[in-house]
């Protein structure tokens, strides 16, 4: 069975989009448990190992912000392969989606600075203003998926 390629990009994008905003609340979370924020001082290993031990709260919390930014950067990323592997005569999906992709690199390598920084409001700041632009990226990107395409020059839409 052929894979609806359309569908499997809106799926990717809308999945993109509703990761973001499930990043952002955990991270809120992180960020209203006292200590939370600064339980895994190392990235993007936490205590010196891939999956620490989660019997302390704060940690499960902040592990659980990782793991869902993690899901957020395979949904933009798998949402850019799409578009152009599939859809590169599309300049608009092609444009937000690598638009979306470079704020949510911008985005993990401040998050690394948030942590290495031991939580520096001015890099926190940052951290925070920037996943808000990842959201409405993957928003504006989810958006573009689902509009019809564009007819080809010279044809008419009747």
């Amino acid at each position: 069975m052929p894979i609806d390629r359309r569908r499997f990009l809106q799926t990717v994008a809308i999945l993109g989009a509703v990761s973001a905003y499930a990043t952002i609340i955990v991270g809120g979370t992180v960020r209203g448990i006292p200590g939370a924020g600064t339980i895994c001082p190392d990235w993007p290993l936490c205590n010196g190992s891939i999956v620490p031990n989660l019997a302390d709260v704060r940690i499960l919390i902040e592990y659980l912000h990782r793991l869902i930014a993690a899901l957020t950067g395979m949904f933009i990323l798998s949402t850019l392969v799409a578009s152009l592997v599939w859809f590169r005569a599309d300049l608009r999906i092609v444009t937000v989606s690598i638009m979306s992709f470079a704020v949510l690199v911008t985005q993990v390598g401040v998050g690394a600075l948030t942590i290495t920084s031991g939580n520096d409001w001015v890099v926190v700041t940052i951290h925070l203003a920037l996943g808000t632009a990842t959201l409405a990226a993957a928003i504006i990107v989810a958006l573009v998926s689902l509009w019809p395409t564009a007819p080809a020059k010279g044809t008419t839409v009747a």
